[in-house]
């Protein structure tokens, strides 16, 4: 399910504190985590399918609570893995539960400084940890991954570096060595000017749940290229291609997922229905 969302739901998502319009930093405190409240659309689910006439082989269903916070996200697909939110009073995201079949898992959130920590435990037990860095513009610089031993003790299973376009659209992710000196690996981004339908949705919930969607991203990608290091250069293993459906007001109703792998390509597609 996951690997269609590649840009759309991810980074994302998405990883990385807050909405696209949002401050991660203020005077008071240098992280702000708070669900943006606005005008714009929400979305209300997407249903995926691999013919054109919408016959839906997966889909997710983003529910809210009455602050219009999203307080649930369903994945309908093979795995099933659901998604509840908990806020602080003041709308900061503190906790999300992961349900999927035994598999149960609570993600806390830390703030301090200019580091969003996200610690995560699987069925009771330390598992995971996550850091999110923010830069001096308010966006994730690094993002990076720990396992835990059952002491505490933690390895670092990955890093990533976002590089970012003058009007805030992620244009690389550079895979990093632990110690930030190689790249192993990157994923680069064009994109389409119209309106993000993920725009009004708190970035942490982009980054940590569409793990593919690249969080902050202000508009939709036309295209994502990834590349891997082999030997002393970098070999592309896969070319996403988007094409868009427009509403009149120029959210996406629906948009074509063209994938090219070394074993063939392989096109989707996903229908947006929003809050009426």
């Amino acid at each position: 399910m996951r690997k269609w969302l590649t840009v759309v739901l991810g980074s994302l998502l998405l990883i990385c504190g807050v909405s696209c319009g949002d401050n991660l930093r203020d005077d008071a405190e240098l992280i702000g985590i708070d669900e943006p409240l606005d005008d714009l659309v929400r979305l209300e689910s997407i249903e995926v399918s691999e013919t054109t006439d919408g016959a839906s082989i997966s889909s997710i269903d983003i529910s809210y609570d009455r602050n219009q916070l999203i307080e649930g996200v369903a994945f309908i697909d093979g795995q099933n893995p659901t998604f509840k939110m908990t806020y602080a009073g003041n709308n900061r995201l503190i906790q999300i539960e992961q349900s999927q079949g035994a598999q149960n898992s609570i993600s806390t959130l830390e703030y301090e400084g200019n580091t969003i920590t996200v610690n995560t435990m699987l069925n009771g037990r330390s598992g995971q940890q996550k850091e999110l860095r923010i830069d001096s513009q308010n966006r994730i610089d690094r993002a990076i991954t720990y396992t835990l031993d059952n002491t505490g003790n933690r390895t670092e299973t990955k890093r990533l570096q976002y590089l970012y376009t003058q009007n805030f659209n992620v244009t690389r992710i550079n895979d990093l060595s632990s110690n930030g000196n190689t790249v192993l690996g990157y994923t680069e981004f064009t994109y389409f000017f119209n309106n993000n339908a993920f725009l009004d949705m708190n970035d942490v919930i982009r980054f940590l749940i569409f793990e593919d969607f690249v969080p902050y991203t202000r508009y939709l990608p036309s295209t994502q290229r990834e590349y891997e290091r082999v030997g002393g250069s970098f070999v592309e293993t896969r070319t996403i291609e988007y094409a868009y459906s427009l509403q009149e007001d120029q959210f996406p109703s629906s948009r074509a997922v063209k994938t090219t792998t070394s074993t063939g390509i392989q096109t989707t597609y996903e229908f947006f229905n929003y809050q009426p």
